[in-house]
C-alpha cells in the first residue's frame, strides 16, 4: 500500500469514526480506491486511526469553487445534489434548483453531499437515451461468472457507479458523474461545461423515477434571468418546501393507528409502511409504525411506500449481518462492486420463531427487475410464532438493527 492510498484510507476511517459515513459507505469508498476487502480494510483501520504520521491536510475539505463570474467571461453556477433532514429520517431526492438557465460556455458545479454526508446519487445526462440498469451481470470472456448461490453474479453497473471523465456537454451522448458515495478525497468538485444551446434534462440514474431536473442553455452573452444568489435562494426555498412535505407525510403516517385485518390462519395481519413518500421527492426512510406489538400467530405485512426506492426488512435472528456490496479490486481499472445475493434475495421462509436469518430481499424494485431476479414486488409478509422482542432493519438504509439514526424497527410478540 503506497503513502497516498494509506492517507486516503486514513481519511475514510476518520469519517467512519466521526459518524459521517457508515461501514457500508466506508467499504465502498475503500473499494473505489482499489484497496483490499473488508478484512484487510478493518484491520488497517484500527492502525490508521492511531497513525499520527497521516497528513493533517486530509482532514481539510476540498476547496470550494468560486460561484459566479469567471476570469474568462463565463459563469460558474451551483446545483446541490439532494439534501437530508437527519432528525426526521428524510432523504430528499432532488436537484436544487430544479431548473436553471445559463449561457453557452458556462459551467455548473454539482455539489454532492450538501449536508456533509455522502449519498447514493449521480448526475446523469442521457440525451434522450435509456437510463442504464442499476445491476448488470458479471461477464468475463463472454461467460457469466457464477455466484456462491448459483445464479450469475450481479455487479453494480459501472456505467452508473463510476464517472466517465467528460467535462463538457454539447447535448449529445451520455454524461455520468458517478456515485456520490464512491467519490474519493482527491477528486475535485464535479463541474460540467455546457457548450451548446438547448434545454437538457438530467436525472440521478439510481433514483430516476423522481430525481429529475433541467438546465436551459441560451446563447453566449444573453441576459440571464437570475444571478447566482437568486438561484441559491430558489434552491433553499425548494429544499425547505420538500423537507416540510416530508415532515408532514411522516407526521401523518405516525399519527394513524396500526391497521390489522383478520388473516386466514386465524390471527391478524398488521400493516407496516416501509418508507413513506410515494412519488414525492421527499422520502421518509423509516418503518411506520417503528414499533409494533402483536400476538403469537399474527402476521406483519410490510409494504414499500417510496416509489423507486428499494428497502429490505431484515431480522438477523442471532446471525451476523450480511454484506450488501462486496468489493473485488482489479489489476487495472476500477474495482468490481458485487451485489450480495444474501441481501438482495428473500431468505428464511414466511414464519419466524426468533432464530435464523430472515430477509425480505429488495422490495420495491421496478417490476421488470423484480420479475427477472425473483424478488418480491413491493411487500413482505412474515408470521411470528414465538413471544419475544425482535429488532429488524433495512440493509440499504441502516448499519444494523441498533442503528438509531437509520431505518430500524421492532416487533414485540406477546
Amino acid at each position: 500500500m503506497n503513502d497516498q492510498a494509506r492517507s486516503h484510507l486514513s481519511d475514510i476511517m476518520r469519517r467512519l469514526d466521526r459518524g459521517e459515513i457508515d461501514r457500508r459507505e466506508a467499504l465502498k469508498l475503500a473499494g473505489a480506491l482499489g484497496l483490499a476487502g473488508i478484512g484487510g480494510f478493518a484491520a488497517f483501520g484500527r492502525v490508521a486511526a492511531q497513525d499520527d504520521a497521516t497528513p493533517a491536510s486530509m482532514d481539510m475539505p476540498m476547496a470550494t469553487p468560486m460561484v459566479g463570474p469567471q476570469t474568462d467571461g463565463s459563469n460558474l453556477w451551483k446545483v446541490a445534489v439532494g439534501t437530508m433532514d437527519m432528525a426526521n429520517g428524510i432523504d430528499v431526492h432532488a436537484f436544487f434548483p430544479s431548473e436553471i438557465t445559463i449561457n453557452a460556455g458556462d459551467s455548473v458545479w454539482f455539489e454532492f453531499a450538501p449536508m456533509g454526508v455522502p449519498g447514493f446519487h449521480t448526475v446523469y445526462f442521457a440525451s434522450g437515451g435509456e437510463i442504464p440498469p442499476i445491476f448488470v451481470p458479471d461477464i468475463v470472456d463472454g461467460t457469466p461468472v457464477p455466484s456462491p448461490q448459483g445464479p450469475p453474479r450481479l455487479l453494480l453497473n459501472p456505467a452508473i457507479a463510476f464517472p466517465d471523465g467528460r467535462t463538457e456537454y454539447d447535448g449529445t451522448g451520455t454524461v455520468n458523474a458517478g456515485l456520490d458515495v464512491l467519490r474519493t478525497p482527491d477528486q475535485p468538485p464535479y463541474s460540467l461545461k455546457f457548450t451548446t444551446e438547448g434545454s437538457f434534462d438530467y436525472v440521478c440514474a439510481v433514483h430516476a423515477v423522481v430525481m429529475k431536473a433541467k438546465i436551459n442553455v441560451q446563447a453566449a452573452g444573453s441576459a440571464l434571468p437570475k444571478d447566482a444568489a437568486g438561484y441559491d435562494a430558489q434552491a433553499q426555498d425548494e429544499m425547505a418546501k420538500l423537507v416540510a412535505e416530508g415532515v408532514t407525510a411522516k407526521t401523518t403516517a405516525e399519527g394513524a393507528a396500526p391497521v390489522a385485518t383478520p388473516s386466514a390462519s386465524g390471527g391478524s395481519t398488521w400493516a407496516v409502511a416501509a418508507g413513506v413518500g410515494g412519488m414525492s421527492q421527499a422520502r421518509v426512510m423509516r418503518f411506520i409504525p417503528q414499533e409494533l406489538t402483536i400476538k403469537a400467530g399474527d402476521t406483519v405485512s410490510w409494504t414499500n411506500m417510496t416509489a423507486g426506492e428499494p428497502h429490505t426488512v431484515t431480522f438477523l435472528g442471532g446471525t451476523e449481518p450480511p454484506e450488501d456490496t462486496l468489493v473485488e479490486p482489479q489489476a487495472s481499472g476500477m474495482p468490481k462492486l458485487i451485489q450480495s445475493y444474501d441481501s438482495l434475495l428473500p431468505a428464511g421462509g414466511d414464519s419466524f420463531d426468533g432464530t435464523g436469518y430472515h430477509n425480505s430481499g429488495f422490495i420495491g424494485m421496478p417490476p421488470e427487475v423484480s420479475s427477472a431476479l425473483g424478488l418480491l414486488p413491493g411487500s413482505y409478509d412474515l408470521t411470528f410464532t414465538t413471544a419475544g422482542e425482535y429488532p429488524y432493519y433495512c440493509i440499504l438504509h441502516a448499519g444494523g438493527p441498533d442503528d438509531e439514526t437509520g431505518m430500524i424497527g421492532k416487533v414485540i410478540v406477546q
